[in-house]
């Protein structure tokens, strides 16, 4: 496997592309893997968020202003999203890593993952080696390498394992200077609450406005005349 800083480096230079990429392209390509490889342990929860975020994340809202220009609010990816998974994480559970694998790439982040038992590694391994994904969009990287990552400026993680772990992760995020990277955690790897939560795309996201100004050149020209002397 690649160092972690040379993962983190190719997830940053790859965010900007994957992010601007169509939902409906990065849905099909997850889709399609999924199916090829029978891995029902992620379709099930791609399928699940899929049905719950599609419009969302692909539509943005109009918000037409009073005097002509149009606004637009849509969703964007919050750049390199690091996912890690201890031991306790293992194929049994394995829908719990899925589903926020499956919501983070579809939400137009790159992903980082640090997955410790290795038959489940090895499966991940397997699905980013059938994914026709643009370099850097996902990485499998050691384990033990988290804590660096950590360090890094990623935008969004995920810890998915024993309380402790979620703790110590947590103290280490609350101890980085500039913003804090919001924390989506999964300690109950059975009953999966996080995991099953039909908005969880939000916490993968970020809000922005388009903004096309046509005033200028006019706008509504019936409010305009509103404004004259002869009304």
């Amino acid at each position: 496997m690649k160092k972690a800083s040379i993962c983190f480096s190719e997830a940053q230079h790859a965010w900007a592309l994957w992010n601007q990429t169509a939902y409906a392209t990065r849905y099909e390509l997850l889709c399609s893997v999924a199916t090829k490889l029978k891995l029902d342990n992620f379709k099930a929860p791609l399928a699940f968020h899929h049905k719950h975020s599609a419009q969302l994340l692909s539509e943005p809202e109009l918000m037409p202003g009073p005097t002509g220009e149009t606004n637009e609010l849509y969703t964007a990816g919050r750049g390199v999203a690091l996912i890690i998974a201890d031991k306790s994480v293992e194929l049994g559970c394995a829908k719990a890593l899925y589903a926020q694998l499956a919501v983070a790439l579809l939400s137009g982040n790159c992903v980082l993952l640090c997955v410790q038992d290795s038959e489940l590694a090895n499966e991940v391994l397997t699905l980013i080696e059938n994914l026709s994904l643009p370099l850097g969009v996902i990485s499998l990287v050691e384990y033990d390498q988290f804590s660096q990552l950590l360090d890094s400026d990623v935008r969004v993680v995920c810890v998915l394992g024993e309380e402790e772990l979620v703790k110590s992760v947590n103290r280490s995020l609350a101890g980085k200077p500039g913003a804090i990277a919001p924390l989506v955690t999964e300690v109950d790897l059975h009953r999966m609450p996080v995991a099953q939560d039909p908005k969880l795309a939000l916490r993968y996201i970020t809000e922005r406005t388009r903004t096309i100004n046509i005033t200028a050149v006019g706008g509504n020209a019936t409010l305009l005349e509103l404004g004259s002397a002869e009304h």
